[in-house]
C-alpha cells in the first residue's frame, strides 16, 4: 500500500484537495479529526492539558475548549511559540499512534492508495513514514483570507499564526509534488487527478 501525505500552511488549501480526493474514491485520514477526537475522549490527555494550561482548557461539558487553548498559543509571541510547543508534546503522539492504527486498518482492508492530511509532517519529522509528499501552497494573503473566512477570526490573527509555521518553502523544496492553488476549485481538481495518475502508475 502506498501512503501519501498532503500538507501545506494555513488557508493553503489542504483540506480542499484531501475532500477531492476523497471524492475520486480514496481514503483520507484528517490527523485534526483525530487530535480533536483524541482531546476530546481521551481523558488522559485531557488531565495533562489542564495540568499545563489550566481548568478553562476545558469547557463545564468537558470538550476542549479551543477557543481559549487558541488564544495562549497562536498570539503571536516567543512565549506562545513556547507553549504551543508544549500542547503539541502532550497531543502529537496519540495523533501519531491513531493515525498508524488506522493506516494499518486501511492496509487490512486493502487499499492501495491511502492519504493522510496533516499540517505537521514535516514538523514533526513523519517524513520517511510517506511514499510520497504533496505540500499545497498559495500566495500569503489568499491564505490569510481563506483561514480568517474559515475560522472567524481577523487576518492579523491568522498572519500570527502563519508565524509560528514552518517556512513552506522549505516544505515545498522538500516534497515530491507541489501544487499552487491560488485558482478554482477545478484547477485544484485537476491538479488532484495529474498527481493521482502519476503515483498510481509509479
Amino acid at each position: 500500500m502506498k501512503v501519501i501525505g498532503i500538507t501545506g500552511g494555513i488557508g493553503s488549501g489542504k483540506t480542499s484537495l484531501a475532500k477531492i480526493i476523497e471524492e475520486f474514491g480514496y481514503k483520507v485520514i484528517y490527523t485534526d479529526n483525530l487530535a480533536k477526537k483524541i482531546l476530546n475522549e481521551n481523558q488522559n490527555i485531557r488531565n495533562k492539558i489542564i495540568e499545563t494550561f489550566g481548568e478553562n482548557s476545558y469547557n463545564p461539558d468537558l470538550t476542549f475548549n479551543n477557543k481559549y487553548i487558541s488564544q495562549i498559543v497562536f498570539n503571536g509571541t516567543d512565549e506562545s511559540k513556547r507553549k504551543l510547543q508544549n500542547l503539541n508534546r502532550i497531543v502529537h503522539p496519540a495523533v501519531i499512534d491513531e493515525m498508524i492504527k488506522e493506516t494499518e486498518r486501511l492496509e487490512q482492508n486493502g487499499e492501495e492508495i491511502v492519504f493522510i492530511e496533516s499540517a505537521l509532517i514535516y514538523e514533526i519529522g513523519l517524513e520517511d513514514g510517506f511514499d510520497y509528499i504533496i505540500v499545497v501552497d498559495a500566495n500569503e494573503d489568499v491564505r490569510a483570507k481563506r483561514a480568517a473566512d474559515r475560522l472567524g477570526i481577523t487576518i492579523d490573527e491568522v498572519k500570527a499564526r502563519m508565524r509560528q509555521q514552518n517556512s513552506t518553502q522549505v516544505e515545498k523544496n522538500l516534497a515530491d509534488f507541489v501544487i499552487e492553488n491560488n485558482g478554482t476549485i477545478e484547477e485544484l481538481k485537476d491538479s488532484a487527478r495529474f498527481i493521482i495518475d502519476l503515483i498510481r502508475l509509479a
